[in-house]
């Protein structure tokens, strides 16, 4: 049901735009886990047409009234697809803390790698896992 629910805000994003290739990527992350800053799974949505790039993961949806992010397209090649995204969050002491993510995917391997920063200063979070990337419309 989370997939399915998911799968519509992505599609209700990137609707609209000209006839090009649409992507979705659905990527499970190791070694973490809901309680740290990069989530188990990650969805990412990219429209080639006009570089739209959307994110959403349990952490989004609970800090962002249940809406996915939009996020910035780094590259696109024939090896990799970058894109980063910010989101804030409120840390113990209610306090608001802002962390600049950045997603990796190398296309040959279907590998991605994750980093995520306090933005200022902090330490780096970083994770590796697999994508399964799916094209969204012909």
């Amino acid at each position: 049901m989370r997939r399915l629910i998911l799968s519509a805000f992505f599609l209700a994003a990137l609707s609209g735009g000209a006839a090009a290739e649409k992507m979705a990527y659905h990527c499970r992350i190791d070694g973490t886990s809901e309680r740290q800053w990069i989530q188990p799974m990650i969805f990412i949505a990219l429209d080639r047409a006009i570089d739209r790039v959307v994110v959403s993961d349990a952490s989004i949806l609970v800090f962002n009234d249940g809406v996915p992010v939009e996020g910035q397209l780094i590259r696109d090649n024939r090896s990799r697809v970058t894109v980063s995204w910010e989101l804030e969050v409120r840390a113990s002491g209610n306090r608001r803390l802002l962390l600049d993510y950045r997603a990796t995917f190398l296309k040959a391997s279907g590998k991605v790698n994750v980093t995520a920063q306090p933005r200022g200063k902090g330490p780096l979070f970083n994770r590796a896992g697999n994508c399964l990337p799916t094209k969204l419309s012909p």
